[in-house]
């Protein structure tokens, strides 16, 4: 059974003082926190990061995108607008723990840089939404729609825009994982073969921070930058653990850290670990194979004989025949109107919810 990931106070207070003074050198400015884990979580995520906001262009031309630094300067020509709206998002639940993944993400921005350009972001599709609205109550011809819609298309699209901007860092989050659980076998492989040969293990770290396994190394990468800062490794991995969305590496981390208390042999424990982590993923396919062949049935059935059978009816329901006669086919309610819906609007709807169940479903470790 694998331990309950847990951070020692001292430890903790060794991580915080680190990142303390790396972000005094970069110019940060941090309050002073308590040494638990809790401070710890929010060093990483709110306390260091959401005293950093956009109040100057120097702070937009960190920005990689050109999309974002023009949201950038919207929001410094907006700010007295925008600021107040800022401020209301961010006391919703959904914005606590953003600043934390934007950091498990590797997101260069801050919580409150994030949540300024989302907030602009919604804004401007909020006019946009508002304009929408305006031609839809035209179309309707009614004074009181066309009075109240582009109101009402305006605000919630701007609510909409936002919140789903905001879900952003936490799904990269999670996609990071997911990519890091797929490259592990084979780097935990990489890392016993380096171990059995004789290298120390920050040797073994910088081997697979220097080959491409994607993601992983990228965050083996930033594990080492904290380690050549001064961070003992056991912590720096801990810190690894704590920030990654990636369960198969939690569980890794810790099994390493035991290895290192007791003095086990870290070779063998990398190839067990390897060894367990490529079979669950292959049970796991299977279970989705095996998932998918009933899928494939309900499919069939519902995108090829469902469809055919929908538009022979309604072929025989909208003859000359079934018109005049006096059959059963009247009394079936597949007019023009209803087939149109049907397949320009139902149809499409079910085949993107089959596909969002296999994207779903399909095996992510």
């Amino acid at each position: 059974m694998t331990q309950e990931f847990r951070v020692d106070e001292d430890e903790v207070s060794k991580i915080v003082e680190t990142m303390k003074k790396k972000y005094r050198e970069e110019g940060m400015v941090i309050d002073d926190v308590n040494s638990s884990l809790k401070e710890l979580r929010g060093i990483i995520a709110e306390e260091t990061y959401s005293k950093i906001d956009i109040d100057s262009t120097e702070d937009i031309e960190e920005f990689g995108s050109s999309i974002t630094r023009g949201f950038g300067n919207l929001y410094l020509k907006l700010k007295n607008i925008i600021k107040p709206i800022q401020l209301s998002f961010k006391e919703l639940p959904l914005t606590q723990e953003l600043g934390f993944y934007l950091y498990s993400a590797n997101m260069q921005y801050s919580a409150n840089q994030f949540l300024a350009l989302a907030t602009t972001a919604g804004l401007v599709m909020g006019f946009l939404f508002f304009i929408v609205g305006i031609f839809v109550g035209i179309i309707l011809k009614n004074l009181l729609w066309t009075a109240m819609l582009p109101f009402a298309f305006g605000i919630l699209g701007m609510i909409a825009s936002t919140i789903i901007i905001l879900g952003i860092p936490k799904s990269r989050a999670i996609a990071r994982g997911n990519a890091i659980s797929m490259e592990l076998p084979f780097a935990l492989r990489h890392m016993a073969t380096e171990l059995k040969a004789g290298l120390g293990l920050y040797k073994t770290l910088q081997a697979i921070a220097a080959t491409n396994y994607g993601v992983l190394s990228e965050e083996f990468a930033r594990t080492i930058n904290e380690i050549e800062e001064g961070t003992d490794t056991s912590v720096a991995l801990k810190h690894l653990s704590l920030r990654t969305q990636s369960k198969p590496l939690k569980n890794t981390i810790n099994h390493m850290l035991r290895a290192i208390r007791v003095g086990g042999n870290l070779s063998e424990v990398m190839n067990d670990i390897a060894r367990d982590v490529s079979d669950d993923l292959k049970n796991k396919i299977q279970a989705f194979s095996q998932k998918m062949n009933f899928f494939a049935v309900v499919f069939i059935f519902l995108g090829i004989v469902l469809p055919v059978a929908i538009i022979i009816l309604g072929s025989i329901r909208n003859s000359p025949m079934a018109a005049t006669g006096q059959n059963l086919f009247k009394a079936v309610p597949l007019t023009i109107d209803v087939l149109i819906v049907i397949y320009f609007v139902i149809m499409p709807i079910l085949f993107i919810l089959m596909n969002y169940y296999v994207y779903k479903t399909q095996p992510k470790m």
